[in-house]
């Protein structure tokens, strides 16, 4: 599979917690000047497109653009698309800023699922996250959608905050189960670099949840959403029967995708771009990162991507791939796992055990190492 992925940087606020590349404005010349360049440049990718299966419209908040640029950029892309026998087609949203007139036009579009920046549903948690919006704006989002047979949804939500503990968790997977909608993207908090979170952390103005609660919380995540019937796939994802992301299951498989916008990232024939972040580099086609992966660079992140997967890693995917068995670059690794008991054989794949869920990290970083 081939996916599209097109960035829209602009937010109505920023969120505490939030490293994303995005901008806070209410300028229309300057969302107007980056469509314009943002539209150039997916017509530079017009032919790698023509091979697309799955596109996601992420950011930032795509749904803060104004309608009419909104629609603009959903025309392009329809125009350039028409030919594609597309899977599946997402877009971002902020709850607070769905309209019956966007999810209309998402329709019009072939726009196929949405994603809702929830976070959580507790209105108190949602300000200290910086949010803007209120547990009773995702109620209302997800009724526009449903109303526009936009069924296909997902809500975000995050665990491990400064301010959570395991019973804001149990409410909130609660709410969920009320909104009855096929998936879910349950979070654990990072403490990223350049966000409020980090900057009042280190002023010790706040603290983290001990690990070991983290980890009671995401253990409860796990077994109450299971007990609803939704399938874990990935290690935050879960999803009802035929709901999975496929879209993002093109990150995690290693497969080919195209990334525009401002300080998006792609893959496309064993190369990896990551987009400027500087807005005037952008519009001249500067490239923060250009990079050709070695045969073993490319065998790392299969295992290091794959590894995300519950199911786990192909060993069968891993030959035809590179033409070799993965116990012939990686034995030594996957025997030391093995014996830790963090990834066990499963026919076809390895795969992470139940602590190797809980430890992702220590597998992970296995493949991460040199050459």
């Amino acid at each position: 599979m081939r996916g599209l992925y097109i960035h829209i940087p602009f937010c109505k606020h920023i969120c505490s917690y939030c490293d994303f590349a995005k901008v806070v404005t209410f300028k229309i010349d300057k969302m107007k000047t980056y469509l314009d360049y943002l539209i150039k440049e997916l017509k530079s990718y017009q032919e790698e497109i023509k091979s697309v299966d799955t596109i996601f419209i992420g950011g930032g908040t795509p749904n803060a653009l104004p309608d009419d640029f909104l629609e603009q950029l959903l025309s392009n892309v329809l125009e350039l698309t028409k030919n594609n026998q597309i899977t599946e087609y997402s877009i971002e949203c902020n709850p607070e800023l769905v309209t019956d007139t966007q999810a209309a036009m998402f329709k019009k579009y072939g726009i196929t699922r949405v994603s809702l920046g929830a976070e959580s549903f507790n209105d108190k948690i949602l300000l200290k996250l910086g949010r803007h919006h209120k547990k009773e704006d995702i109620i209302n989002a997800v009724k526009i959608f449903k109303k526009h047979n936009l069924n296909n949804i997902n809500v975000d939500l995050i665990f491990g905050h400064p301010y959570d503990t395991i019973d804001l968790v149990k409410e909130n997977l609660k709410d969920f189960y009320n909104l009855s909608i096929p998936h879910i993207s349950y979070y654990s908090m990072i403490l990223e670099d350049k966000t409020i979170f980090k900057y009042l952390y280190d002023l010790k103005k706040i603290e983290l949840p001990d690990e070991d609660i983290v980890a009671d919380m995401y253990e409860y995540i796990m077994s109450d959403l299971k007990k609803h019937h939704y399938n874990q796939y990935e290690i935050s994802n879960f999803a009802k029967d035929g709901y999975e992301s496929l879209h993002n299951k093109i990150y995690w498989e290693c497969d080919n995708y195209i990334g525009v916008g401002l300080a998006a990232s792609g893959y496309l024939n064993n190369v990896r771009y990551t987009n400027s972040y500087n807005f005037d580099s952008y519009y001249k086609n500067i490239k923060e990162d250009e990079h050709k992966l070695s045969v073993f660079e490319a065998e790392q992140e299969f295992m290091m991507l794959g590894f995300r997967l519950i199911k786990g890693v192909s060993k069968s995917r891993f030959k035809n791939k590179f033409n070799c068995e993965i116990e012939d670059v990686f034995k030594e690794k996957i025997d030391y796992l093995i014996n830790k008991k963090l990834i066990e054989e499963k026919e076809d794949h390895y795969c992470l055990t139940h602590e190797g869920i809980m430890l992702g990290n220590e597998v992970f970083m296995e493949f991460v190492d040199e050459e």
